[in-house]
């Protein structure tokens, strides 16, 4: 699957001068790699290697090991998620 800097930038609610060195970081490692589109050469796309399909199986489970670090009853993590994504896209605007 693939997909652009720009994507990934509004999905993870980051600025492109933040992102791409995290991206950088990542291809040397071997995870993604990146390709100018050749109709538009201001677009970067961005694609995962097998090396980085493997590693995303091994952290799976950290947001879930994280989460019962919360003290909070999971209804109210639940609804403190929803507030928080609605809070982000407003912020967008």
């Amino acid at each position: 699957e693939e997909t652009t800097v720009g994507t990934l930038c509004k999905r993870l609610y980051l600025d492109c001068g933040t992102l791409t060195p995290l991206l950088k970081k990542l291809e040397e490692a071997g995870y993604i790699r990146r390709c100018r589109c050749q109709e538009d050469e201001r677009v970067v796309r961005v694609s995962v290697t097998d090396k980085g399909w493997e590693l995303r199986e091994k952290v799976m489970d950290i947001p879930m090991q994280v989460g019962r670090c919360v003290s909070l009853p999971p209804e109210e993590a639940a609804t403190m998620y929803k507030l928080l994504y609605r809070l982000l896209d407003g912020a967008e605007e």
